[in-house]
This record gives C-alpha cells, structure tokens and sequence, in this order.
C-alpha cells in the first residue's frame, strides 16, 4: 500500500512538471507569435511613414501643395462621420512660430483634433505613437516629425516642421483580435496538453516503477544469496572453533562444505560484477577474428571430464570452419554457463549434448540436456536476474540464478537471440543464434 502511495506521489509530481512545462512553452511560443505579428504590422506602417518622409524631403510632389489624403492614391476623405477608423493619413505643417499652417486642407473636424498636437523637436525623425482624445472617441496615430529644409522647393513645406501621421486604429484592433484567438487557441491547446501529459506522466512512469520493483527484487535477493553462503561459512567455523584439538583429516567435511561456499560465493560475486557493469555499459563486447574450431574445441575439452566424474555422457559436435567476429572471451562465458546449466539439471545417466554450427554468416549453438525441462510458464523468465524454475532459495544445484541473465546479455551484445524449448521426451534445449 506505502509502495502504491509513493508511485501515485512520483505520477502526479511528474504530471505536474510535464505540465508546467507545456504552458511555458506555450507561453513562450505565443509570444513569439505575438512579438513577431506586431513587429510586422509596425514594421510596415513605419516603412511607410519613412517613404512618405523621403518624398517630402525630396519633394516628388512638388507644386501639388501639402500631401493631404485626398491626394494620396486610394486615399477618401476622413470627415465623412466621427468613427475613429475613418483617420488615415495626414500631413501637419507646422510653421516656424509652431502653428498649423495648412488647417484648411485638414478640415474642421479633423483640425480640432489635430490642433492639440505640438513640436517636439527632441523626437524629430523619430516614429511615435500618439494617442488623441476626443469627445466621443479615441484614436491611435504613429507619426514622424521631420524639419523640412528652406531651400525645398515647395512653399509650402520649406523651412517648416511637417508631422507625418498614420491612423493605426485598425491595425491596433486587429492586433486585439489576433491576440484574443492567440489566448483561445494556446488555453485548447492546454487543455489538449493536460491530456498529454497525464498520459506522458502514466506511461513515462510504467518503465520506472517496473525498473524499481525489479531493483528491489534484485537487492532482496541478491542479499538473500549472499546470506545464505556466509551464514553456512560462519556456521561451519563456529563448530570447527568447539574442536580446537581436532586434526584437519578430522573435520574434512565441515572445511570441504566451506569450501564449497566459499566457490558459490566467489562465483556469485564475480556474476553480481558483471551484471553490474554491464548495467553500467563498463563492459561492452570487443569482437575481433577469431579461428572458431580451434577455439570451441578449447572451450568444450574439460567437460569430458567433467561429465564422465560425474556419470553423465556428454556429446559435442563442432561444424565450424574459417573465422568469426566475436568477443572470445565473453562467447567462452555464454558457452559455458550454457554447459554448466545442463549439466547441473542433468541427472546421473543423462546426457548433455552441444553443437556448433557455422552457417554462411550465422553461428549457431544448441546445448540441450535430459534433465526435468523447463515449464511453459518459465520459459519467458528463466533469463531474469535470480528467477529459478524450481521455486527453492536452497537449491541442490547450487545455482545462483544469474547465470543465463549473464548469457542473455552476451547474445544482446552480439546482437544475436537466444530462446528454450522442450527436449522431447526429457529436458531442454537452449538455441542461440548470432551474426558473425
């Protein structure tokens, strides 16, 4: 229940971040939109405001009086109602005692509007915004003031401020617009996100709490293996402590039992290690050319022996010619925990069989066994780290139950496969098959 708690805890912490970081980068991303669209739009009404400016100052249209809106092309006259929107585009001179001298090309309504501007010499040639008040509305103007020089050669403008002004009511609504459906359409796509991200969350956390519970069932038993062989160790040390005047030949079997322990936690160990580094990809395989007769006949010589002390018969063929890329000494490791496997489920009278075969490009080792088989239901579990078919921390193998993990991670590292099947009548069969 405290272990459902905790995971239930780390799902919605991860939510929760995942989450966060959706909406800033929502966040982030409407904001560009936004900085970039406004830009644009500013970007061209100055463009334009500076063009204009260009002309006047070069006097494109000389002897054709102030540029009114009138004049402009695709211009219309803006006092045709008091909307805000109808402002457009004005040109104000200023004459030198800082009062508009072209009022009558303006109109009444407009010039009442427009009377309230003044110089500001300190922002001449610079684009502003200026926002006029009225009665009844409020309009929004980007404007650029420059001094027209005396020898221009329009009366008109020569020697005189001219204020260029472009009414950006409209671009100002459909930035409002624009960023109304920016909101509405970053607040769906958080919501879209809040689904993504509880999923993210449930799935991000299914790997990592099997990887947790399988941790913890990797420490629990590896502390249980390594217990068990100590606590013998101990034990059998303290006994030999209570006969202080005893012979060795007379205790043989307590200090042979030790021994005995003494190797299953040497090899337990040296298992954990590799496991270990090769969790920690310290331990990666290093294939080079290797002659394959030579070197299986190397590998299988001891077991002769071995089978024959132990009244089992052991059968290898090996059908191998030419060179292979492998890691030898981590191929020597798959062979014989292969071997070693059989033989140790193989009764006495048994058979333990190996055969190597070389295919084109393919290697091929079959090491099969007259032993009890491998139950359906453990097939698809004996390559876990300390899974034994037989259920027994005490196993009269002696195994430690890392064994064909190890060899599972050997076949990886070659990119080859490795699977069991049943050995009719009795036992079984481990295939492996790799890519040389």
């Amino acid at each position: 229940m405290r272990d459902r708690i905790l995971e239930h805890k780390q799902q919605i912490k991860l939510f929760i971040k995942e989450l966060i970081g959706f909406a800033i980068l929502f966040a982030i991303l409407g904001l560009i939109v936004y900085f970039f669209f406004q830009k644009s739009i500013y970007s061209n009404i100055d463009a334009g405001l500076n063009r204009q400016k260009e002309r006047i100052e070069r006097n494109t249209y000389a002897n054709e009086g102030p540029l009114s809106v009138n004049q402009r092309p695709g211009g219309f006259n803006p006092f045709n109602n008091y909307n805000n929107s109808d402002f457009q585009t004005n040109v104000i001179v200023f004459n030198k005692k800082g009062i508009i001298s072209n009022r009558g090309m303006l109109g009444q309504r407009n010039y009442k509007l427009l009377s309230k501007l003044t110089v500001k010499n300190r922002k001449l040639n610079q684009v502003e915004e200026i926002t006029l008040w009225s009665h009844n509305y409020v309009t929004t103007f980007r404007g650029i003031l420059l001094k027209v020089s005396d020898d221009n050669t329009n009366p008109e403008y020569a020697g005189n401020y001219v204020l260029i002004l472009q009414n950006i009511d409209a671009d100002l609504l459909a930035l409002h617009s624009f960023v109304e459906a920016l909101i509405v359409t970053l607040i769906f796509f958080w919501a879209i996100a809040i689904l993504i991200a509880y999923y993210l969350s449930k799935s991000s956390m299914k790997p990592i709490i099997n990887s947790w519970h399988r941790q913890k069932e990797f420490s629990s038993n590896a502390a249980h293996e390594l217990r068990t062989p100590l606590t013998v160790i101990q034990n059998q040390m303290e006994f030999l402590l209570t006969k202080p005047n005893d012979k060795v030949v007379d205790q043989i079997q307590p200090v042979s039992t030790t021994l005995e322990e003494v190797k299953h936690l040497k090899v337990l160990t040296q298992r954990l290690l590799t496991l270990a580094r090769s969790d920690s990809n310290i331990v990666q395989a290093q294939r080079s050319d290797v002659e394959l007769k030579p070197f299986f006949e190397g590998v299988l010589s001891p077991f002769n022996e071995i089978a024959t002390s132990q009244n089992k018969s052991f059968v290898d063929t090996i059908d191998v010619d030419g060179t292979g890329h492998i890691d030898d000494d981590l191929i020597k490791q798959l062979v014989v925990i292969l071997i070693d496997n059989a033989m140790k489920y193989t009764p006495k009278g048994g058979t333990v069989a190996v055969k190597i075969v070389k295919n084109h490009s393919n290697l091929r080792i079959v090491v099969s066994d007259t032993g009890n088989g491998v139950p359906d239901e453990d097939k698809a579990r004996i390559f876990e780290r300390f899974y034994r078919t037989d259920k027994s921390r005490n196993s009269k193998t002696g195994g430690t139950g890392l064994g064909l993990s190890i060899a599972k991670w050997i076949v990886d590292q070659h990119h080859g496969r490795i699977h069991v099947r049943d050995n009719h009548p009795t036992g079984s069969i481990f295939t492996v098959n790799i890519n040389l």
